[in-house]
């Protein structure tokens, strides 16, 4: 299905504007129906958000976990696991395996051979 506002953050990113297509894709994923945050979760993998902007995602990811969110739990854990809190990358994929994401499994195991 088309969306404007996503095909707009899109176009942000692929023009290196990473500030407004992180402030386009937060405003389509945060209060949304079953977000995943994946978009802001592959630009922090990127090394494309600044520490406040990371601080940001944490922050509604810590929201999601709470109000568990499998999917965006899932990308939390491999952004943590990315960045070294091993200790919570390893409880983030743990729940996420615990409440039925299949690749969780893979990644937990992948972060526990490390």
């Amino acid at each position: 299905m088309y969306n404007a506002d996503f095909e707009r953050a899109e176009d942000f990113l692929k023009l290196g504007l990473y500030p407004q297509a992180f402030e386009a894709f937060m405003a389509l994923e945060v209060g949304g129906f079953e977000s995943t945050f994946l978009a802001p979760c592959k630009m922090a993998l990127d090394g494309q958000l600044n520490p406040s902007q990371m601080s940001t995602l944490f922050d509604e990811l810590d929201r999601e976990a709470g109000r568990k969110n499998a999917q965006a739990i899932y990308n939390y854990g491999v952004v943590k696991s990315h960045y070294g809190d091993i200790p919570k990358a390893t409880a983030l994929l743990q729940m996420a395996m615990d409440l039925g994401v299949p690749e969780a499994r893979g990644a937990l195991s992948r972060l526990l051979i490390r």
